[in-house]
């Protein structure tokens, strides 16, 4: 190589090092890629207080079973669409507990949830409801119904009637059946109270006498000395106007079936006809002991209300309801399918308003979100409390077709009344077939 030739070499060596040196000043100095940049995942969180455990773990396992599948529908659409936003579901056990409900929001309201699915029972939510109006926080409740619970303008949306509803509608099926005298037995609790309160209510208005009754308390597991109370009060009235006339309207959760299997070892409670609330309808609780089933086959079927869906839901979402039941390896019912609601509407809220708004602006949101949403429940329209006003009710009862096991069938439908969701409705069966 000649000296000409060693410089150019030498030359040609300087001038890639000076251009790699530069070339890594720019990388350095380069801002990051503008789809990192400018489009950071939106994470939209949602949070469910539901009794996995304990009284009620019925529906507290349907609705986590219903939000899993909201959830995974959601992000499925959103990866489709391209968009940098993912759902984030965070559930706690309460076990149905009020002090459980109020640790459960504390622990979601810290890790920055803003709108949580549950607690289902009225207990829970009038526990945790001022908690949820002074962190701006919302809460939807998929099963809670007690109309003491209606307030205007706080952060409690219940995508189920109230008591009232529900009331009317058990109501108008005994006033149907010939019943005019109602002895009452309940849970002590919010919700259940409320639904003896709403029977007590609607049947006086009809005419019918509501004898004194018999309140429970949570956590009873012998239910011998309540049920001899009971028995007075139905012997009373047997005596008064006939066993056929009689009624006893037990509102409550699990437990009922060990009430019921109790009643059957009680003389003369099998002669009055027996009704149930929507804390009970479909528990496998109910099926699964022998005796329990027994008793409510021989007293009638003990039907209970549960909000229906529509015909055109069914059908429409007839696909949904079986991923949520595979996943659930359970039916679910109008009130688990008011969970996947509320996370669907809660989902399109976040994404309208951000996640940083205060409490007036995203309760105005929901409430925008949810007006008229056509959901799997149905068009949902809510009241000036955040209740949804009304719906048509199906009555489930046990029923039994020859040697075959008990089980739970759907008996009868209550149409509300199209000017008074809380006035007589419209009833049709509500007896097991023949």
């Amino acid at each position: 190589m000649t000296g000409s030739q060693r410089t150019t070499v030498a030359r040609i060596r300087t001038l890639g090092v000076l251009a790699a040196s530069v070339a890594a000043v720019i990388a350095v100095a380069a801002p990051p890629a503008p789809a990192q940049a400018q489009n950071p995942t939106q994470l939209l969180r949602i949070g469910a207080l539901l009794s996995i455990t304990g009284g009620g773990s019925s529906l507290g396992n349907t609705s986590r079973a219903a939000l899993e599948v909201a959830t995974a529908r959601w992000n499925q659409r959103l990866k489709s669409q391209h968009q940098s936003a993912r759902v984030e579901l965070d559930i706690i056990d309460t076990g149905q507990d009020p002090t459980r409900a109020v640790s459960g929001f504390q622990q979601l309201a810290d890790r920055g949830v803003r709108i949580i699915v549950g607690p289902q029972s009225s207990a829970e939510v009038a526990a945790i409801q001022p908690l949820a109006n002074a962190r701006g926080v919302l809460v939807v409740s998929q099963g809670s119904t007690a109309s003491s619970l209606a307030m205007p303008d706080d952060n409690v949306f219940r995508f189920v009637p109230n008591d009232h509803v529900e009331g009317r509608a058990t109501t108008d099926l005994m006033v149907h059946q010939g019943i005019r005298i109602v002895v009452p037995m309940w849970r002590d609790d919010r919700g259940n109270q409320g639904l003896a309160d709403s029977v007590r209510a609607a049947a006086t208005s009809e005419g019918a006498q509501v004898t004194a009754g018999f309140r429970y308390e949570p956590g009873t597991t012998a239910f011998g000395p309540d049920l001899q109370a009971i028995g007075s009060q139905v012997a009373a009235a047997t005596q008064q106007v006939g066993a056929s006339h009689v009624a006893v309207y037990l509102a409550g959760f699990e437990e009922t079936a060990e009430v019921l299997a109790a009643a059957g070892t009680i003389p003369g409670l099998a002669d009055a006809r027996w009704y149930g609330g929507d804390g009970s309808a479909q528990a496998v609780q109910l099926v699964d002991n022998a005796s329990a089933a027994t008793f409510a086959v021989k007293t009638s079927g003990y039907p209970s209300p549960l909000v229906a869906l529509p015909a055109s839901s069914t059908q429409r979402d007839a696909a949904l309801i079986r991923a949520i039941a595979r996943r659930a390896h359970a039916t679910p019912d109008a009130f688990a399918l008011a969970a996947y609601d509320a996370l669907d509407v809660g989902v399109q809220t976040l994404r309208s308003t951000g996640t940083s708004v205060d409490g007036p602006t995203l309760r105005a949101g929901f409430a925008k979100a949810a007006s008229g949403y056509a959901g799997v429940t149905g068009t949902i329209h809510l009241d000036p409390s955040g209740d949804r006003t009304s719906a048509p009710y199906a009555y489930w009862s046990i029923c039994r077709a020859g040697s075959q096991r008990a089980r739970w069938v759907r008996s009868g439908t209550w149409t509300p009344s199209p000017t008074d969701p809380t006035g007589p409705g419209r009833v049709a069966g509500g007896t097991c077939p023949r």
